[in-house]
């Protein structure tokens, strides 16, 4: 199975996502779990090779002729971190996905982005949004609730700001950030078999 990590605007938590599905991925037993990190900044891959987490492995794959390889020979549970603003690589990863999960955060300035990046994803293809260092019981988080609800867009995970990659000597991911990343995963895998 290959989820898809997008979105066409930057900085929304795509990298951080990658990783902590990955994570959680490995911690519901997945075997094998594969990051395919297919943006050039390479994010993932870079938090990987200083952090290595126990059960994933790596493929640098920042073209879409490459990602879209890597895709097709994923075994077990695949993780693809797309680039910001690649129409193309993003295209041809949601053409092979089994479920897209597109990280945004509260505010109106996301909106229009995460819109875009919902039109590129093919309509059978389950997706759903994760606000990405939400304020929690802030009036921006509601409206963003309310907003992604009257769209009818499913929101499958809020997660506080105080989740991240960890960039200290430990490097550990957080375990709040596990679980809410573990409902995330659950969302993404319901129809998978």
């Amino acid at each position: 199975m290959n989820i898809i990590v997008t979105s066409l605007k930057g900085g929304v938590g795509k990298s951080t996502s990658s990783i902590y599905l990955s994570a959680a991925g490995v911690e519901r037993g997945y075997d094998p779990v594969t990051l395919i990190d297919a943006d050039p900044q390479a994010s993932s891959a870079e938090w990987l090779e200083l952090w290595p987490l126990p059960g994933i492995t790596v493929i640098e794959a920042p073209s879409e002729r490459m990602a879209t390889r890597a895709m097709g020979r994923v075994e077990g549970l695949g993780i693809v971190d797309t680039p910001p603003g690649n129409e193309r690589i993003t295209q041809s990863a949601v053409a092979l996905a089994d479920a897209v999960v597109i990280p945004t955060r509260a505010g109106g300035v996301e909106y229009s982005r995460v819109l875009a990046t919902l039109d590129l994803i093919p309509t059978p293809v389950p997706r759903g949004i994760v606000i990405c260092a939400a304020r929690l019981g802030t009036n921006d988080l509601e409206a963003a609730i309310a907003w992604w609800k009257e769209q009818k867009v499913e929101i499958w995970g809020v997660i506080p700001e105080r989740v991240g990659i960890a960039a200290g000597p430990e490097a550990r991911l957080s375990r709040e950030g596990l679980e809410g990343y573990d409902v995330v995963l659950s969302r993404a895998l319901r129809g998978w078999r």
